[in-house]
């Protein structure tokens, strides 16, 4: 371990990640094809391809005879060839889960909470994580590339909007997450803000269209967001680049403008849900609402629609995206009702002269989407054809 207290992160050479890349867009493609794809000569693609083969991250399948020539051997990635461990922390609830190469989850892990106390968060994170690591094989648990934290920015800020005590949240302020867990594991661990590795999630695993450039928006317990620029996350100087919570959603020239959070996250939807004795639980399935429910989540979708409109119609004037993606922690149903309230704010209330179309279009991964991208993160760390 270095003298940080780090421990190393392993680059893969940018020819293996080329490759890696490449495999991963196609599913799966021979030495000639990766020829062609890299514009590298024949036998650097087989050396390549044979050293990545050795070292367990790829697979050969079987040979498959075209009408001339010899048989050809599809490669595609070796799921275990790579693990990683994803974890989200929420306002609400904690969620810890393992994938493999090819980005899917091998086994997630879900706790639910009325707020994060640190202590606890912190010791169930650690236990979360030592149960997946018991449950892989040998071969798994040797090939751990790393873990990725996907967490909300100023958590101790937030105490009275999630109805924390007052002060139970303030050792928040000075937590150090990533350096408890890289401690205990003695792996690469890396942290990105919440709404950031939802983005992440969705350029990885969802945006079935291939867009290039898109405005993330993911409605949870706070309303967050991304931005994806040549199909990579674009963070900014400060990581906060998609930070669509702390928009103003109006002019003022009284007081403080609103911030976009303020109406369109769903603790407001909760803390409603809860006045009326109805179960948070009815929002996150996929089972039909009571009227009562129905009416709760229509009252917060008339304030956070025109809410999310504004700040919609101002992303496609400042960014100019192919989409504006709307994803959310609730049922997919209710990330439908609120894409289609947003277009019709937009419709009724903006004039949309000079801009593109824009294009609302709904997210892929839901309520996991966080904790997809924080384990996605450490992968593309040692494997990402962008890594430096």
């Amino acid at each position: 371990m270095p003298k940080d207290g780090k421990p190393t992160r392993t680059v893969r050479p940018y020819n293996d990640r080329l490759f890696i890349d490449l495999i991963r867009t196609a599913g799966q493609m021979s030495k000639a094809e990766l020829t062609r794809a890299s514009g590298l000569s024949a036998q650097s693609a087989t050396v390549i391809v044979n050293r990545l083969v050795e070292d367990g991250l790829l697979k050969a399948g079987d040979a498959i005879k075209g009408k001339v020539g010899q048989p050809s051997t599809p490669y595609s990635l070796n799921p275990d060839g790579a693990i990683s461990i994803g974890v989200k922390v929420g306002r609400r609830s904690l969620e810890v889960a393992s994938m493999s190469l090819d980005y899917s989850i091998l086994r997630r892990l879900v706790l639910s909470y009325d707020f994060p106390k640190l202590t606890n968060i912190r010791q169930d994170i650690l236990d979360s994580i030592e149960t997946l690591i018991s449950e892989m094989t040998p071969l798994q648990s040797e090939r751990i590339a790393g873990i990725g934290i996907a967490l909300p920015d100023e958590l101790s800020a937030w105490e009275q909007a999630i109805g924390a005590p007052v002060g139970a949240m303030a050792d928040w302020i000075n937590a150090n997450l990533e350096a408890d867990i890289a401690s205990k594991f003695d792996l690469p661990v890396e942290t990105l803000n919440d709404a950031s590795a939802a983005c992440l999630a969705e350029i990885a695993v969802g945006n079935s269209n291939g867009y290039e450039c898109f405005a993330y928006f993911y409605v949870g317990t706070f309303i967050g967001g991304g931005i994806a620029i040549g199909g990579q996350l674009f963070q900014g100087h400060q990581n906060l680049a998609g930070a669509i919570a702390s928009l103003p959603t109006g002019i003022s020239t009284t007081s403080k403008a609103a911030q976009l959070l303020e109406g369109a996250s769903l603790h407001y939807l909760e803390e409603t849900a809860r006045s009326k004795a109805l179960s948070l639980d009815t929002f996150y399935s996929n089972a039909a609402l009571e009227p009562a429910a129905q009416a709760i989540f229509a009252d917060w979708l008339k304030v956070a629609a025109p809410r999310i409109a504004f700040s919609a119609v101002s992303a496609q004037s400042f960014l100019d995206p192919e989409a504006i993606i709307i994803d959310s922690s609730l049922a997919p149903e209710f990330t439908a009702q609120i894409i289609k309230a947003v277009s019709t704010a937009i419709e009724i209330n903006y004039d949309k002269r000079g801009l593109a179309n824009i294009n609302l279009i709904p997210g892929e991964n839901g309520i996991s989407a966080r904790a997809i991208g924080s384990g996605i993160a450490p992968l593309l760390s040692e494997f990402g054809l962008e890594t430096n």
